[in-house]
């Protein structure tokens, strides 16, 4: 057995920490290392233990968890969890801006009788323990590429008809920026797959929504696809295009160990949409919509991936770039400036 896993719990219910630190005690491979009560005690055991994996709740007194975050990932660079009870119970942007903070993942805190929220409790921090982490500074963001955020229509009878995006481990912060800055008149559908924790994809479409001038949601079964419109799989389902101009849900089996799947919409949108479709894969671990990307390009469509320097995990995107199924690399912060160029016709300058 290899070194374990070092883990700080970050909780202000004496409760709470102690099923936190029982759930992931379990684990042979994990080691709690410390516990605070507020994100100031957080900030200085990050400092000083080091961490591999930090376990935050939101609210706390003395310094909140959205305002420990921002300083661990301006500081100590750390892999975040966030932990919440219930994000039904809170605003969307309460556990999603942690996302934009530089936070990883959220999830639900384990209950009482806590069984598989355990073993998935166990699971998501070790897997976030192998991500490689940035300084992440809010305040100082790349600049958007000339035309990003703009309102100049695109040209009628624009090349594409749909564009499709499958998005793991970091993408909610990536796509927090493009649908931000995307224009109020991008006419070109969007369907997402997003890999979340099925408890919070309602708070990701509403903290999506909530920074973007189209119109953001869970898809619906035989939604259309409209011009301004951005359609989120729901979770626990499929999301497909079975013809042009419409979604369907469908329960299934895991593709590429997940449902939805970014791979089944890919491949759907290709076979629907053929050259007209636009794929775009963002940073995660793993290589779902790798074979879809592939289905897009063998179709004629283009495809577009995030760069390694901008990922938090380049698993997907490095997967897709594996089977030759990329057109263009482009850095998470330049992504709405690339689409609003290719929903023009303009072709994408080489590099940044």
């Amino acid at each position: 057995m290899g070194k374990k896993v070092s883990v700080l719990v970050v909780d202000d219910s004496h409760i709470c920490r102690q099923l936190i630190c029982e759930a992931l005690g379990r684990d042979p491979d994990l080691e709690v290392v410390g516990t605070c009560t507020n994100g100031k005690e957080a900030l200085e055991a990050a400092r000083e233990l080091r961490p591999q994996v930090i376990t935050m709740d939101v609210e706390m007194p003395v310094m909140d968890g959205l305002t420990a975050v921002e300083h661990i990932m301006a500081e100590v660079p750390t892999p975040i969890l966030m932990l919440t009870a219930d994000p039904r119970q809170q605003a969307p942007e309460l556990t999603c801006r942690a996302l934009e903070l530089g936070a990883l993942a959220l999830q639900i805190k384990p209950s009482i009788d806590a069984g598989a929220e355990a073993w998935n409790l166990s699971r998501e921090v070790k897997l976030l323990s192998s991500v490689r982490v940035i300084r992440h500074i809010h305040s100082k963001r790349r600049p958007p590429l000339p035309g990003s955020g703009t309102v100049t229509p695109a040209p009628v009878g624009m090349p594409y008809g749909v564009l499709a995006v499958a998005s793991s481990t970091g993408g909610p912060q990536v796509l927090f920026r493009m649908l931000s800055e995307l224009p109020a008149d991008f006419a070109t559908p969007i369907v997402i797959v997003q890999h979340i924790n099925a408890a919070f994809s309602e708070s990701l479409a509403g903290w999506l929504a909530n920074s973007s001038k189209l119109k953001v949601r869970l898809a619906q079964d035989g939604e259309q696809l409209l011009p301004g419109n951005v359609l989120i799989a729901p979770p626990g389902q499929h999301m497909t295009i079975p013809f042009r101009g419409r979604v369907a849900l469908r329960s299934g089996v895991e593709r590429d160990g997940h449902m939805p799947s970014g791979t089944v919409l890919l491949e759907s949108a290709a076979k629907a949409y053929g050259r007209r479709t636009m794929g775009l894969i963002l940073t995660g671990m793993g290589e779902d919509g790798a074979d879809g990307m592939l289905a897009i390009k063998q179709a004629g469509g283009l495809t577009l991936a995030q760069n390694e320097e901008s990922c938090v995990v380049f698993g997907m995107p490095g997967a897709s770039v594996a089977r030759k199924a990329v057109d263009h690399l482009v850095h998470g912060d330049d992504i709405a400036g690339a689409l609003v160029r290719l929903s023009r016709g303009e072709s994408l300058a080489v590099g940044r």
